[in-house]
């Protein structure tokens, strides 16, 4: 008996020690945030020592938990299962604590407690209860709580009934995470198979060669130039031609402004980007990121980061560059916690851009954002980028047949609300020939505990988060809002059996495989399996057709096309010309290099190859608002008219043109980069020179509209007239937009006065 516990211990030792380092599920610790490395600084949870939720403090304080336990039971029981006390309480360390202690469960309508007991297996709940369940009441009793006193009693009157009440007590929401199974459950560990099917629907992949750090978007500029703009996690966007061609520099690159780490899980970094309709003419891109709080904002607690969306501009020269003396800050959201952010941006068929947000992190919407109706947070915004705001001193305008656009039941911004964390969107460029489905936008909005679901975007929608998630009820004590507020339902949904974080996709619309035409192609990040979407033929009804993808056999996907892929599905994009791809991982980390791209085929019927090479490319067909006297933007007298090469070309040390190979390993041309990133940091620079010679300026009278006057208060003792400010004067310095470029942006660099000062 003792060799054979001795062998089970060493043999999950091992598990531990192995797998923690091959984990791509989706680890999160009980504070709601990713594990980390403890570079061995455990004395006591050693098996969690190379990646986890804990601290040499917390490591001291279970072990001290530990031994009080032991000084409460009897040496006979301590010695058949002190293994176990030690388990259950270096559980709290585990990558996957927030799920063992079904942190992600909701237990009533505002808040989510944790529970202090592991969910077990079956198995394993057995064994324990018929070896040790005596130990149940010292350990509840050393790791109780104020919060905790009802799982107590529920847990010690279960183990005095019988063992099925007792492990069905512990049972958690989504037992894929009970312990110790989850040490080998393939979805977490990324050992998952994937299915081949020879046969109707079936399909391939067509790989791409380069390898990116978690690729989380693919877009396109739709001007007849066959780039995908491919942007990186870390906060770079690289062009990528649709024959595998990679420019060995990258169009933009903003790390030094990004907030990511590289632990596994980690939701912070550049998240999205969108080109403007009228990108052809005037250059403009925008995009949506995670960026540090200054000293100010870090002082007064706004959270743990912020969101940003800035409007950038192409080089008038090369169009392969951004133009690094242009940038605009249209919005900036703060963000509570690390995760749920959100990140997609889109312009709709109106216009206007969409922006979507999460609900600012944790477990169970702790500040109900979803719900609230002046919060940024748990919504997806409309807005006008092409006009300012005077009156409300925004970047952007409201656009007037937005639900709220009198601001007075919400904020102005608000097109729909009540969802977590919407994790990418497509819009329907419509049927080839009918146009039907045109402008209809669907995503996907990662679900909590239970189920994940698929919305189809309308005006002044409610999704139901935090009353209901997916169509299932999470908050069961909110029956009355229920009710009586009208929610609008998913166009399709899964419960966790099936995934755990649902990856919205994009509409099929090309040419090169007809069969697909009208699909809603999207995925599961941790599951790894691929769906498709199509609408009901019967108008009435609500659900959407579902179906999953399996890939073909080798037989059918014979070399360029494979039926193998990294099971981590980050996002789907598609190109110009209406084909999909799929973006993935086999490491979701956003400092490996283990991403890549491949394009969905169909091998069993193609479009006509001569038909497809002279599809006419959609143009986009909306109205752009009429710039009025309020306009930001300040037209030159040439318009944007970027020259494109017919073959990617970089520019050697010389300046000539050098037509480079198909790919090429992402040799960098490190004269380019070095004078683009020095042209970047010289701009900073003087910007912030910019910035403190008018905060002198402030001073001697000479201040912005927005800065708070002095007042002149006499004294009576001195019998002179005293200069004060205002104690709200230096609060928080005036958000400075000069010539088009933020100047409150640049903290610590170095801008270039010369660009944005006006020349006499």
């Amino acid at each position: 008996m003792a060799n054979s516990l001795f062998f089970i211990k060493y043999n999950l030792v091992f598990l531990l020690i192995y797998l923690w380092h091959s984990v791509n599920g989706h680890p999160q610790c009980l504070d709601s945030r990713p594990p980390f490395q403890s570079h061995g600084s455990l004395s006591f949870c050693t098996d969690y020592e190379d990646f986890g939720c804990c601290t040499r403090s917390d490591d001291e304080v279970l072990r001290n938990r530990y031994r009080r336990i032991e000084s409460v039971v009897s040496t006979t029981l301590w010695e058949a299962c002190s293994h176990y006390a030690k388990t259950f309480l270096c559980q709290t360390c585990s990558p996957y604590a927030a799920h063992i202690f079904d942190s992600e469960q909701s237990h009533n309508s505002t808040e989510v407690v944790q529970r202090v007991f592991p969910g077990l297996c079956r198995d394993q709940c057995s064994t324990f209860y018929q070896q040790c369940k005596e130990l149940i009441t010292p350990y509840m009793e050393e790791v109780k709580n104020e919060d905790t006193l009802e799982e107590q009693i529920r847990l010690e009157n279960a183990y005095r009934h019988s063992e099925s009440s007792f492990c069905s007590a512990i049972l958690l929401s989504d037992n894929d995470y009970c312990y110790p199974e989850l040490l080998t459950n393939p979805i977490l560990n990324g050992n998952i198979s994937i299915e081949k099917v020879t046969g109707e629907g079936c399909i391939c992949l067509q790989p791409f060669e380069a390898q990116f750090r978690n690729p989380v978007f693919l877009k396109h500029t739709n001007d007849g130039t066959d780039r995908l703009f491919i942007g990186e996690q870390i906060g770079l966007v690289h062009i990528m031609y649709t024959n595998g061609t990679l420019l060995p520099y990258p169009f933009l690159d903003i790390q030094y402004d990004i907030m990511t780490t590289q632990a596994k899980g980690d939701e912070r970094g550049l998240l999205g980007m969108e080109f403007h309709p009228n990108f052809t003419s005037n250059g403009k891109l925008y995009i949506y990121y995670s960026t540090h709080l200054n000293e100010y904002e870090v002082s007064q607690n706004f959270g743990d980061h912020k969101i940003r969306i800035e409007e950038l501009r192409v080089n008038l020269d090369f169009p392969d560059e951004i133009d690094v003396y242009y940038s605009r800050v249209i919005l900036e959201v703060y963000q509570p916690w690390w995760n749920h952010n959100g990140g997609e941006l889109l312009f709709g068929d109106d216009g206007y851009l969409y922006i979507f947000i999460g609900d600012g992190g944790r477990a169970g919407d702790p500040l109900n954002s979803g719900q609230d109706m002046f919060s940024m947070l748990g919504k997806v915004h409309r807005i006008d980028v092409n006009k300012i705001d005077p009156v409300r001193k925004k970047e952007y305008s409201i656009p007037p047949d937005n639900p709220f656009a009198d601001g007075i039941k919400g904020l102005p911004e608000i097109y729909a609300f009540g969802v977590r964390n919407i994790w990418r969107c497509g819009k329907d460029r419509g049927d080839r020939l009918t146009k039907h489905g045109k402008g209809r936008i669907v995503c996907g909005d990662v679900g909590q505990g239970a189920v994940e679901e698929i919305n189809l975007l309308k005006k002044g929608a409610n999704y139901g988060w935090k009353l209901k998630e997916g169509t299932s009820v999470f908050c069961s004590t909110c029956q009355q809002a229920l009710r009586e507020i009208p929610l609008t339902e998913p166009i399709w949904d899964y419960p966790h059996a099936v995934g755990k974080s649902v990856t919205g996709g994009h509409f099929y619309r090309g040419c090169e495989s007809p069969n697909f035409n009208g699909f809603y192609f999207y995925g599961d990040f941790m599951s790894g399996r691929i769906f498709r979407l199509t609408e009901p033929k019967n108008p009435k009804q609500k659900r959407w057709d579902n179906k999953e993808i399996n890939m073909c056999g080798s037989n059918m996907c014979k070399p360029p096309f494979i039926s193998d892929y990294s099971t981590s599905i980050i996002s789907f994009g598609e190109d110009e010309a209406g084909e999909i791809y799929m973006l993935s991982t086999s490491y979701p980390s956003a400092t490996s290099y283990s991403g890549s791209v491949y394009k969905l085929v169909d091998p069993s019927r193609r479009g006509n190859p001569d038909a497809c090479k002279n599809v006419e490319i959609p143009t986009t067909s909306t109205t752009i608002p009429t710039t009025t006297s309020t306009s930001i933007k300040t037209e030159t007298t040439t318009p944007f008219k970027p020259v494109f090469p017919t073959k990617p070309v970089v520019r050697d040390n010389s300046g000539s043109s050098v037509t480079i190979a198909p790919f090429d390993k992402r040799l960098m041309n490190y004269l380019d980069y070095y004078k683009k990133h020095r042209r970047r940091n010289n701009r900073r620079n003087f910007q912030t020179q910019f910035k403190q010679e008018n905060r002198r300026q402030q001073w001697k009278g000479r201040t912005y509209a927005t800065t708070p006057p002095t007042k002149y208060v006499k004294d009576s003792r001195q019998k002179t007239i005293s200069k004060t400010p205002r104690k709200d004067a230096i609060s928080k310095p005036p958000q400075l937009i000069f010539h088009g470029i933020n100047i409150q942006r640049c903290k610590n660099d170095r801008c270039s006065l010369r660009k944005i000062m006006p020349q006499k």
